[in-house]
């Protein structure tokens, strides 16, 4: 391994541990959000909906300008965002404020902090025989981030509150722009006077690709079932009889089980077909959906089913990106990627905002379980016949 590639493997890895980490406990916070703000859980839904909306929506341009100016400046300008709108969201007074600080300012933080920027940065770093592994180890690391914060955040929220919570994870994205220090890249590597392909022709060629479309659409159902899980899991489990610290812990076995499950992914990306390993992670985890929902209610089946699904929960983006790359190259993978991961994060925005908007008008999370379901059959039928060869004339690198 090049010590390019290693440097920017460790100090990204290192910033998606925190910007994924983060994104994951806001599921924590509903409960005493909603009870502290005096709103109900479609609005807190909302806030964290229009949180993955606002990230996916400004993601390819934040790729656009890692790809043309270096990751490492859209990465720290990314983390300072998300000092502030963490920082200010602790002293919010309304569902306004909380939506524009941890909706608004959040959601710009991610786009500039978390996968579609940092793995085109590693991509780039990374010679192809190594690049989907290189992206497997990476994304585990937001793995590592969700084992550790969720349970730091409900230690947090028990013993202080959720604002001074807000403020420890506010001071613990401070560290992001120094990281970003690192993952600084040579002109050759990212800048437009090394573009041989513009941008618009870019996006014409890949307007015209139909497996693009099949692997973004199949990503929007990725996001869907996360973003519910994610935000509405704990409130989940605490409505069938089981406790807070449950919920955090179901949220950490995920995180922890995930780890091992995304560089395994990564691993198979390098010797299987990635589509076909993509189709089987989405069926398998509808599997375990229906499973979940069959069985009775308790702490080893909640805390089962995490482990279970924490092998599928983000193997998909090793996959996804490292399928991008294989088809159209590495050198406009952020820009590219991003535009996917829009997908995902519209899927995100249903997802969480569903949840409440269902809980809300029936008392249930029922139809959102049933939508996951299809969704996730949806997602295997698209990425079933992708073709992941290289065939355009940006697949150069």
């Amino acid at each position: 391994m090049s010590p390019r590639l290693l440097i920017a493997l460790v100090l990204g890895s290192m910033v998606v541990t925190l910007s994924m980490g983060i994104r994951q406990v806001f599921g924590l916070l509903l409960l005493p959000v909603t009870t502290d703000l005096d709103v109900n859980r479609e609005v807190f839904g909302l806030v964290i909906g229009l949180q993955n909306l606002l990230w996916g929506v400004t993601q390819p341009v934040a790729g656009l300008l890692a790809d043309r100016f270096g990751a490492g400046r859209v990465i720290a300008t990314g983390g300072l965002l998300y000092v502030a709108g963490l920082g200010l969201g602790a002293v919010c007074g309304n569902a306004t404020s909380f939506g524009l600080t941890i909706g608004g300012l959040v959601g710009l933080a991610q786009s500039g902090t978390a996968y579609a920027v940092v793995l085109g940065g590693i991509s780039r770093a990374a010679p192809p025989d190594k690049r989907s592994l290189a992206l497997g180890i990476a994304s585990a690391a937001g793995s590592i981030g969700m084992f550790t914060l969720v349970p730091l955040t409900q230690g947090l929220i028990s013993t202080i509150d959720w604002r001074w919570t807000l403020a420890v994870l506010a001071a613990l994205t401070a560290g992001i722009p120094l990281l970003a220090i690192g993952l600084r890249e040579p002109k050759s590597a990212a800048g437009a006077s090394a573009d041989t392909v513009a941008t618009r022709d870019v996006l014409r060629t890949v307007a015209r690709h139909p497996d693009f479309w099949l692997m973004t659409t199949g990503f929007a159902a990725c996001g869907f079932q996360l973003a519910f899980l994610a935000t509405h899991l704990p409130s989940v489990l605490i409505n069938s009889g089981l406790s807070a610290a449950t919920g955090a812990a179901a949220l950490a076995t995920i995180g922890f089980s995930n780890i091992v499950g995304t560089a395994l992914c990564g691993l198979l990306g390098v010797r299987y077909r990635k589509n076909r390993v993509l189709a089987l992670l989405y069926l398998t985890r509808t599997a375990l959906f229906i499973a979940f929902l069959a069985l009775p209610a308790s702490q080893t089946s909640a805390l089962l089913f995490a482990g279970a699904l924490g092998l599928t929960w983000t193997g998909t983006v090793p996959l996804t990106s490292g399928l991008v790359g294989d088809i159209f190259g590495a050198r406009h993978m952020g820009l590219l990627f991003g535009i996917v991961y829009l997908g995902h994060q519209f899927g995100a925005f249903a997802g969480a905002w569903a949840g409440g908007l269902s809980f809300d008008r029936t008392g249930s999370y029922v139809p959102v379980w049933a939508a996951a379901i299809l969704l996730g059959l949806l997602a295997a039928l698209l990425h079933w016949p992708i073709r992941d060869v290289s065939r355009t004339v940006i697949a150069a690198t």
